[in-house]
């Protein structure tokens, strides 16, 4: 295609004034490519029985063999002792509940901060154990934050804060608080070998400062690692039982990530951390040979090289950035 000079392009200078003869393929966006990705929860599959919906989660069957998270014989009987299978309170919930606390499980209940200040609440509950879910920047600002040791309600509970902002914080951090809950269920068994969850007389109260977010990412994470639900599994239980839950998508992500890395703890036939199954992982993937000369190291890289790029050329299936308009 030629251009020519005009009187518009010579009273400008002599620069050309190309009209427009190519469109986008793709259309522009400016979105920012560092949002947390969107994690959609689908709603939980409800039966209706004599009117009353009811939820059934399905749970991976597998023995616990790691000692991070307690006794691998308790949890085990723990897990077996209860089915998932509860009825839902979307059609019985009341804006008003949200101000109290709610049984997610038999032995754990999950609420706002003002039920762990209610004596007469922790009384007929019968807690017996308190875990605070607090942000750790409101924490280094105030430390008295939600600190249950300075509730009066709390005389004679024992008590626990978890502490975490960013995803590194929560990984790293949980194990240790859901080996204290089940060490703290199991000192509190009547028998030897439960059978059910009556067995247990332990009651633990998870708490945030509104029993929507923190508190109920805990619970939700308790509830894959123990009973191994997935992810969207576990928050559709916590929110069949405390309809008013509000995760971010931060908070999604989290449960995410820890079901595939606990997903991979239980892959490894033998108890040892997520830490040292990746490790060991990694390493399978690039064993060590028998040593080799410095001209053969050469010809594999100029091999290698040679190999990469025919490949790219290949498999290189671009889409132009812009087409003729004539097209």
């Amino acid at each position: 295609m030629a251009y020519h000079l005009d009187s518009t392009t010579a009273s400008t200078g002599g620069f050309f004034h190309v009209p427009h003869t190519y469109t986008p393929t793709l259309p522009y966006n400016e979105r920012r490519h560092f949002d947390t990705p969107r994690v959609h929860v689908p709603p939980a599959e409800v039966d209706y029985h004599e009117g009353k919906p009811s939820i059934q989660i399905t749970r991976a069957r597998f023995n616990q063999v790691s000692t991070d998270y307690g006794s691998p014989a308790f949890i085990n009987s723990l897990a077996a002792c209860h089915e998932l299978t509860m009825t839902h309170n979307m059609l019985s919930w009341k804006y008003e509940m949200r101000r109290a606390g709610q049984r997610i499980l038999p032995f754990l209940s999950l609420g706002p901060s003002s039920v762990a200040r209610d004596v007469p609440y922790l009384k007929a509950e019968g807690v017996t154990l308190m875990i605070a879910v607090r942000s750790l920047k409101a924490v280094e600002t105030r430390p008295t934050f939600l600190n249950p040791t300075t509730f009066s309600a709390a005389s004679g509970i024992p008590t626990l804060a978890f502490d975490f902002d960013s995803t590194y914080d929560f990984i790293s951090g949980f194990r240790p608080i859901i080996r204290h809950i089940n060490d703290h269920l199991e000192a509190t068994c009547t028998t030897d070998h439960i059978k059910s969850s009556h067995d247990i007389s332990g009651r633990v109260l998870v708490f945030c400062e509104s029993g929507n977010d923190r508190s109920s990412l805990l619970v939700a994470a308790y509830l894959i690692v123990i009973y191994g639900v997935t992810a969207f599994s576990a928050i559709q239980i916590v929110q069949s039982q405390r309809f008013c839950i509000s995760m971010s998508d931060d908070m999604k992500n989290i449960l995410v990530d820890l079901q595939h890395i606990v997903q991979a703890e239980r892959s490894s036939p033998t108890p040892e951390t997520f830490e040292g199954a990746f490790s060991r992982a990694t390493e399978s993937r690039s064993p060590l040979g028998k040593k080799r000369n410095i001209e053969q190291l050469d010809s594999d890289d100029e091999m290698e090289d040679e190999l990469c790029g025919v490949s790219d050329v290949i498999s290189r299936k671009g889409i132009p950035p812009f087409v003729d308009a004539a097209d």
